[in-house]
């Protein structure tokens, strides 16, 4: 469990970081990475840690870009596709943590592939 915690902190760092010098898929890189060196038995366990992550990056990211421009763009996508547009935040966080949770399950297969 501790190290669960310990690899989500480091991949939301490695992932924060990245992106700030990098294009959006740099978080799948970054998260690769840094499950390379986190062992455990199961690959799912890797995969989780990397979605809920990333979830959380970007999830939190875009509901700080949402309220900064007072939710005028969510306001309107949502009325688009007549929805809340606070599930706009929840949709983007869904999206990168699918490219999170993918980046750490490589990183994963990756260690086996090697060094098994």
């Amino acid at each position: 469990m501790l190290k669960a915690i310990l690899q989500i902190f480091l991949t939301l760092i490695a992932s924060y970081f990245a992106q700030l010098y990098f294009p959006f898929w740099s978080m799948a890189i970054a998260a690769a990475v840094v499950a390379f060196f986190f062992i455990y038995k199961n690959s799912l366990v890797s995969f989780s840690v990397g979605f809920l992550a990333a979830f959380l990056l970007w999830s939190a990211y875009a509901y700080t870009l949402d309220t900064e421009n007072l939710q005028l763009l969510s306001g309107k996508l949502g009325q688009l596709f007549s929805v809340s547009g606070s599930y706009l935040a929840y949709a983007t966080g869904l999206i990168g943590s699918l490219l999170g949770g993918f980046g750490a399950l490589t990183g994963s297969l990756a260690r086996k592939m090697f060094l098994e």
